[in-house]
């Protein structure tokens, strides 16, 4: 599942040292793997945990799912570090074309931010880095999806200049999950 979490609540420590931004690694397999997972329950799994959510978190969210991200020529993994810790990531995925949009090809696939971090900013900061990575590449507009219940993360896009150009859905299970697409500004 493609997902992008947000918040708009007051970081309670925010005048500790900001976060940098960097490639990710092969050493970063690992936490990527249970920072996707803690931000993916928290944002999905709000009435506990099904047989789909377990099933579904334990086979996608894996540390060797994200070692072959990290490897994979396509793909451009950006995370988010303080001190030696992972507090959020971005995942771009290069000449992947929008079903809705033919003229944007960078897809924005993942948009994570530890629960501690929201409200400081650093959504903003990975989706800045990621639109200036699509744009190096030669991409002018990032794409995503985004879940129709994930209020929080489509006003942040709204707020950036993203705007909707269709629907697809996401299966989990026997249900079916509506995404919107959007569609970033160009650069």
């Amino acid at each position: 599942m493609i997902t992008h979490v947000f918040d708009t609540q007051a970081h309670p420590d925010a005048g500790r040292p900001a976060c940098t931004i960097r490639p990710g690694q092969a050493d970063d397999a690992t936490r990527l793997a249970v920072l996707a997972t803690q931000v993916w329950l928290h944002t999905y799994a709000t009435s506990g945990i099904s047989n789909e959510i377990a099933d579904y978190v334990l086979a996608e969210l894996t540390p060797a799912k994200y070692s072959a991200l990290l490897h994979d020529p396509s793909i451009r993994v950006r995370v988010a570090q303080h001190g030696e810790n992972l507090a959020g990531f971005a995942v771009v995925k290069l000449d992947s074309a929008c079903p809705e949009a033919h003229d944007s090809s960078a897809e924005l696939q993942t948009l994570y931010v530890q629960a501690p971090f929201i409200g400081t900013g650093l959504g903003k900061r990975l989706l800045q880095d990621a639109q200036d990575l699509a744009h190096q590449q030669g991409h002018a507009a990032l794409w995503l999806t985004v879940n129709t219940q994930n209020h929080r993360a489509k006003a942040f896009y709204h707020h950036h200049g993203y705007r909707k150009v269709g629907t697809m859905y996401f299966i989990l299970g026997a249900q079916r999950h509506e995404n919107h697409i959007l569609v970033g500004p160009n650069k």
